[in-house]
């Protein structure tokens, strides 16, 4: 009989078979939610459908699914986060109208249009080809939250935990046709993670319920790879390759496996030859097997720099079946080397960044690679290397990601919380090996820990790292971060030497984070500070933990738009309202403005403090996008979407944040004029090559731009290592026109390298006396209002501690989340003044505070004009002189200088102390000067008319809420 070539390739192809063969499930599943966890009691995987639908990849939360969020509901992790009573018991009085169900609005965390905690059944129909006859089947569910339990055709399969890893069943060999499959999915609370840990909280990622990564059904052939991995680790031009084959009983006689590199990324042509293996079928034992894959001592290497890749195929074959994988690889070689990092041997400072999983438009990780690319393009733009994975790891697509961007990883198995039962070693043993088999070829991995502070089984840390390090070798290891270290582990990360941490390795230390437990208030302006003391006690690299976390005022309206799923930032609606109850919303756009100047000031000198302090290695930011969780902290200079706040200068950014930052080390950055202005000027390198300067030039400069002297610095060559001396400069300021800002400007040309730093001077001059015609006052009181009554000009000047409210200090912005009052290192983030005010004539200033407020705002105190529980506010259209800005949580309208209109007087109350030990305060000196030269000119007018009783209630202490914050119950750990 005559065959066509269509009938002899099908005959082919019905007896060999060709790799693995996939069906994509996504689509269309019924789903029935199992509120009092009765399914597996009543038999639902017997069932034959559902009555609802929804689709896979997703969640049921964003597809409708659950309850409306209420006052009872049971959110996960209650009573830790908020104290005795959880979320529905804790809340200051300025919320109470936003608990009523139906109203209901909370600032904890994102609110889900639905909630719900527990089982969730999802069912669908497969169609098994004829082709699949005899194949073993498997189903891979990539990211599940949190429990999967599968039954096929109401036969039991097995059950699968993972919060990092595809769950994978095997299906067995299935009879072509119609099946069933059931799958139980619970979000409940499995083993521990602690209620904060972002593997699992509804702090940022949220507690969603579903599969939102590739669902499919994939056929094997008679022999087929069942595991496919490389180490990223060259050793001695040999790549160790990694597999699993898997066989049917089908399978007979000898296999070939073929295994073939080649460069795929841009400008990398290496080709390495194949290698061919062979072996007996009857060998296979379900065991890896390690091969030496001979990729040549001239491969191309990956790092930040140049992200090189590689794409590894390998196929194994027998007489009637063939299988092949590929995977892409890089190779680098990542090591603890002495107090630094060294990647491919060259030494690496690690500016890295946490990641707190923040997904506001899903409640879950993005699962596609593009989505990554920009996050990780926004680390680039912001000098960002490292990102570490707060208490999580994330999926497939953001190793992919770093990978092609060059940006360093290092997950977490996913704790934040105390460490210490059998069922937490369990399974937290098992996931880091899930998440190592997982995503351990991505050459991006470089390290990896279990979680975030507390404490735990010190046994169980010392025996985890050992374990890690001996399972895979191309990482580093540590455990916790800002807790106690082993000393097997390769690195650390710390606030400050553990456990008392009082020698620091940021500015901030102490909890609750009040204006006395941080640097930015304790020490005077200057660029000095380091952290060189507790950094030399480590004998590992060790990276500051968490530094910055610097709040702004977020730009509300902005990106209350951007809100489109189903989270709602309602901390950024009850801001809106709370603005506009003020009468303070057209304020927003400086207010944000305003506030955002000052963040990026301070979180710079974060930044440089970490570049200045010698053997150390790194440092983590907390963080560059906005943390929406923990009652929410705008602390990033991006907003939760990675999108730059408008204030931001990605050029002014990157001048501080890079491989390479030029420093100049001042002792005091506010001076007099018969003080020297003195400098040494360094630079903190780590790129790969030797820097060369030969033609760096420091400038001193008027703030008009004066030129006062130029400087022309020794050429110098210098490798990987901080802060290394490159000159030291004096200036004698007796000549300047003070006061004056000038700026002090370092610059190489030829490397594309500069910085700069502003420094205040001001005259020595004796303390300027008040006006005899102005009648000066503590107090507020019956002969104060009559002597205004009277048409008396009056300057009040209030003692710290008497204004209502007993408002904390106010020159840094608030840290953190901002908790009430008197916690979050500030009463404000930020400050509303006019330069070009009368008031400032004699005090040149920016439009937001900058460090030459220093003195001023460490000593006074911020009046409240209009609060929620305001009897008596002032109007809502009233602009003071200097308004602090309020967190965004309670807007507040806050004063340090207001001015009104009292019966025929003029009233100027200053609630910053212009008093005292002025010889040693030449700012506030300064100040109180200008302050005087407005009162007695005309432009002191003040055209508000304020009521007696609006005046009065500013001073009324017993005003306002006099309750306690219990700050052990707060969402942050006490060793924060």
């Amino acid at each position: 009989m005559k065959h066509t070539f269509f009938t002899v390739l099908t005959f082919f192809l019905s007896i060999i078979s060709y790799g693995q063969q996939e069906i994509n499930l996504a689509g269309e599943w019924q789903v029935k939610l199992d509120p009092k966890n009765k399914g597996i009691e009543e038999g639902w995987f017997n069932e034959s459908s559902f009555s609802d639908v929804l689709k896979l990849p997703g969640c049921i939360q964003e597809q409708g699914y659950g309850n409306i969020p209420g006052p009872e509901t049971p959110w996960y992790g209650n009573t830790e986060w908020a104290g005795t009573g959880g979320l529905n018991g804790w809340g200051p009085d300025y919320l109470s109208k936003y608990k009523e169900q139906g109203v209901y609005k909370m600032q904890h965390f994102l609110q889900p249009d639905r909630h719900f905690i527990g089982p969730v059944w999802y069912m669908r129909n497969i169609e098994v080809p004829e082709s699949w006859k005899g194949n073993p089947v498997m189903v891979s569910l990539e990211r599940v939250h949190w429990v999967s339990k599968l039954w096929l055709d109401g036969k039991e399969v097995g059950e699968a935990t993972s919060l990092a890893a595809p769950h994978k069943f095997n299906l067995g060999q299935l009879k072509p046709g119609k099946h069933i499959i059931t799958l139980r999915v619970d979000n409940s609370e499995y083993v521990h993670m602690g209620y904060n840990a972002h593997s699992v909280s509804e702090q940022t990622a949220g507690t969603w319920n579903g599969i939102v990564g590739n669902i499919k059904l994939v056929a094997h052939p008679d022999i087929w790879i069942e595991r496919l991995t490389v180490s990223p680790k060259p050793v001695g031009g040999m790549l160790k390759v990694g597999l699993l084959l898997g066989k049917t009983s089908n399978a007979k006689g000898k296999w070939e496996l073929t295994l073939d590199a080649i460069g795929v990324s841009e400008g990398n042509e290496h080709n390495p030859k194949a290698l061919v293996i062979k072996g007996r079928v009857d060998d296979i034992n379900n065991n890896m097997m390690y091969i030496n894959y001979p990729i040549s001592e001239n491969a191309l290497l990956w790092d930040e720099y140049e992200p090189h890749l590689y794409q590894m195929e390998a196929k194994v074959k027998i007489k009637k079946s063939i299988d092949s994988r590929k995977l892409t690889f890089g190779l680098r070689d990542i090591k603890a080397d002495g107090k630094h990092f060294s990647v491919n041997g060259f030494k690496t400072f690690m500016r890295g960044n946490n990641d707190c999983a923040v997904m506001p438009t899903t409640g879950y990780a993005p699962m596609d690679v593009e989505s990554w690319r920009k996050v990780w393009r926004t680390y680039k733009d912001f000098g960002i290397n490292l990102a570490r994975f707060h208490s999580w790891t994330p999926p497939s697509a953001a190793f992919v990601a770093a990978d092609e961007i060059g940006i360093y990883l290092a997950p977490e198995v996913g704790e934040w919380g105390t460490v210490k039962t059998k069922a937490q070693f369990n399974f937290m043993r098992a996931e880091a090996k899930r998440i190592l088999d997982e995503f351990g070829h991505h050459p991006s991995f470089v390290f990896m820990g279990l979680g975030n502070e507390y404490d735990g089984d010190h046994k169980f840390f010392s025996e985890i790292v050992e374990e890690w390090k001996a399972y895979d070798n191309s990482k580093l290891y540590m455990v916790k971060a800002n807790s106690w270290s082993p000393e097997g582990a390769d690195y650390q990360v710390q606030r400050g030497i553990w456990p008392e941490r009082k020698i620091k390795l940021r500015y901030q230390f102490g909890w609750p984070p009040t204006p006395n437990r941080t640097e930015y208030n304790l020490t005077p302006p200057n660029t000095s500070i380091d952290w060189r003391e507790a950094a030399s006690s480590f004998k590992v690299p060790v990276m500051s933990h968490e530094i910055a976390q610097i709040c702004t005022y977020p730009d509300v309206e902005t990106e209350l738009k951007k809100y489109t799923g189903y989270l709602k930032a309602n901390y950024l609606e009850i801001a809106l309202d709370q603005l506009k109850e003020r009468g303070m919303y057209e304020l927003l756009p400086k207010i944000v403005e305003s506030s955002g100047k000052w963040q990026v000031e301070l979180i710079r000198e974060s930044f440089e403090a970490a570049y200045r302090t010698p053997g150390m290695a790194g440092f983590q930011w907390l963080s560059l996008a906005d943390f929406t969780g923990q009652s929410s902290a705008p602390v990033g200079l991006t907003d939760p979407f990675y999108d730059p706040r408008p204030y931001v200068d990605l050029d002014y950014v990157r001048r501080w944040s890079a491989p390479t930052v030029l420093l100049a080390r001042m002792p005091k950055r506010v001076l007099t004029q018969k003080e020297i202005l003195e400098a040494d000027f360094e630079v903190t390198h780590f790129s790969k090559e030797e820097l060369i300067l030969n033609d760096l030039v420091a400038t001193l400069r008027t703030n008009d731009g004066v030129l006062l002297k130029t400087w022309k610095l020794p050429a110098m060559r210098f490798k990987q290592e901080s802060a290394q001396l490159i000159a030291s400069i004096d200036f004698p300021l007796a000549g300047i026109n003070a006061p004056e800002k000038l700026n002090l400007q370092l610059e190489s040309k030829a490397n594309k390298l500069m910085n700069d730093w502003n420094i205040w001077v001001y005259p020595d001059k004796q303390v300027a006396f008040f006006p005899k015609n102005v009648h000066v006052t503590k107090e507020w009181n019956k002969d104060t209002q009559k002597r205004l009554e009277l048409g008396e000009t009056v300057l009040l000047l209030p003692k710290i501690g008497d204004m209502r409210g007993d408002l904390a200090s106010c020159f840094t912005n608030h840290f953190w989340t901002a908790i009430g009052d008197q916690g979050g290192q500030s009463s404000a983030s930020g400050m509303l003044l006019d330069p070009k005010h009368p008031l400032f004539e004699l005090f040149p200033t920016d439009a937001h505070v900058n460090w030459n407020w220093w003195d001023i705002l460490n000593n006074a105190q911020p009046m409240i004009l209009d609060s929620h529980d305001s009897k008596n506010p002032w109007p809502k259209a009233y602009r003071s002189l200097i308004q602090p800005v309020d967190s965004w949580k309670m807007n507040k309208k806050l004063a340090l200088v207001a001015e009104a209109k009292v019966g025929k007087g003029k009233l100027l109350i200053c609630s910053i102390d212009i008093e005292n030990d002025l010889e040693n305060r030449p700012a506030t000196r300064q100040f109180r000067q200008s302050l005087i030269n407005y009162l007695v000119s005309s432009a002191f007018n003040p055209q508000w008319e304020i009521k007696p009783e609006a005046i009065a209630e500013v001073f009324e202490k017993e005003c306002g809420s006099t309750k306690e914050i219990d700050f052990k119950s707060n969402a942050l750990p006490i060793d924060n």
